[in-house]
């Protein structure tokens, strides 16, 4: 059976103008990688890394993570 992963991260790039980072994504089949971008960008203090989803109840983490469920 191969492994299968999913992950979600943030680009290590600086924040735009308005402070938002892009958010990437990368999927992980036996020893093959596929990075692909999400479209969708976040604030970077409200990105959990271990749950890959944003922190709090704030419009824009209700509405990013909703986005990135349907990911």
């Amino acid at each position: 059976m191969e492994k299968f992963n999913v992950l979600l991260y943030l680009k290590k790039s600086p924040p735009d103008k308005s402070g938002k980072t892009p958010i990437m994504g990368r999927i992980t089949v036996a020893k093959s990688m596929a990075q692909f971008s999400c479209k969708l960008s976040c604030t970077p203090s409200l990105w959990n890394p271990r749950e890959s989803r944003l922190n709090g109840k704030s419009h824009e983490a209700v509405v990013t993570n909703a986005k990135l469920g349907k990911l």
